[in-house]
């Protein structure tokens, strides 16, 4: 059971990947690239390894100042995925890949899970990404969000300590008074353990854990977070 003393006052989520459905938009997004050079068969075929290096080519960028625009490391992800696939980047692929990143859906047991725990406490996003990108699939969310906080207001990507120092600055709070829930171990629960942050893993899709950043509690979605939180 997660340790609740002292008792948070906002709880804090990473938000693609552990809200929504971020790797199913980011594959409809290769899928949509790929069909434009390649057989319908051929791009569902070769989507899923163009989405995980273009995933991955995101992280890397990301790692590297000096800081640039979220939409800026994806226009660099995906030239380099598509080079390292035989492909050459156009125009038209920032466009197509942004009309599927600009509204994500979420999870289905998300909705009901936030309802929940915003009975009892305030609700903050703390996301690798730019205002504007994020503003639809915040809304598609379909609950009320009291605080969002992106890489572009604090100038730094998650794990750098700065985005999350920033965020709890913006929230008023201090890191004793936060939980944070989050699906990425690199970028959240890595930083988590490095400030001495309360974590949730959400482990969506069974991946190996890493022992260097243990979180405090593990789910496998949202349907268990009330209860974990001590929200009847």
């Amino acid at each position: 059971m997660l340790q609740l003393q002292p008792e948070p006052n906002v709880i804090t989520f990473d938000c693609y990947g552990t809200l929504v459905r971020w790797h199913n938009a980011v594959r409809s997004a290769a899928v949509a690239i790929l069909a434009e050079r390649l057989t319908k068969a051929d791009a569902e075929d070769q989507s899923i390894a163009l989405a995980d290096r273009l995933r991955s080519a995101a992280v890397e960028r990301q790692q590297r100042p000096p800081y640039c625009t979220y939409k800026s490391v994806l226009r660099s992800a995906l030239a380099v995925a598509l080079a390292e696939a035989g492909h050459t980047a156009k125009p038209a692929d920032e466009g197509m890949l942004l009309s599927h990143l600009g509204r994500i859906e979420p999870h289905p047991d998300v909705p009901a899970a936030l309802e929940r725990l915003r009975t009892r406490y305030r609700l903050a996003i703390i996301s690798n990404t730019d205002d504007d990108l994020i503003a639809d699939t915040v809304a598609a969310i379909g609950v009320p969000i009291d605080f969002v906080v992106t890489s572009e207001q604090a100038r730094a990507y998650k794990p750098d300590h700065r985005l999350f120092q920033h965020a709890h600055a913006t929230l008023g709070v201090t890191k004793e008074e936060t939980v944070h829930v989050g699906m990425g171990q690199f970028t959240d629960l890595k930083v988590c353990h490095e400030l001495g942050i309360r974590s949730v893993w959400i482990d969506r899709v069974g991946e190996p854990l890493n022992p260097d950043w243990p979180p405090h509690a593990t789910l496998d979605d949202f349907v268990g977070l009330p209860a974990l939180l001590s929200v009847s």
